[in-house]
């Protein structure tokens, strides 16, 4: 006496749940980050990164040719605002990055929850 319900290999019921689970996050109206936006922000943080590296060696290097004190200090106060351009950089760009990685895990655990709860149903109909 089973019942046929699709089975949760079947590739047409996992894209009538994907669907599903589409419509049911378009009616709740939840306000979604913009991709390419957040795509530009990681990417500005990685060239704040790569210029503060190179600022920070540049300001190094031209601070060891020189022989008078108050120029040293001004190249590595310069080397200290690069350095802080980094930090900068690498802030935004691991905030964006981890943030997009936490939403792929958010949607993936959702998706395996509703995979899993369909398979539960479908064994305790198939156990009457």
């Amino acid at each position: 006496m089973a019942t046929t319900t699709p089975s949760s290999a079947d590739p047409a019921s996992d894209a009538n749940r994907v669907e599903q689970f589409k419509s049911e996050v378009a009616e709740m109206k939840l306000k979604t980050g913009n991709a390419t936006r957040e795509r530009v922000y990681a990417a500005i943080g990685l060239l704040l990164m790569i210029v503060g590296v190179a600022g920070a060696f540049s300001a190094y290097v031209s601070a060891t040719n020189l022989i008078n004190a108050l120029d040293v200090q001004e190249t590595q106060v310069l080397a200290v605002a690069f350095a802080s351009l980094t930090l900068l950089g690498l802030g935004l760009f691991l905030r964006y990055a981890i943030a997009n990685f936490l939403r792929m895990w958010l949607l993936r655990q959702l998706y395996e929850g509703q995979a899993n709860t369909q398979r539960m149903i479908d064994a305790v109909r198939e156990g009457r």
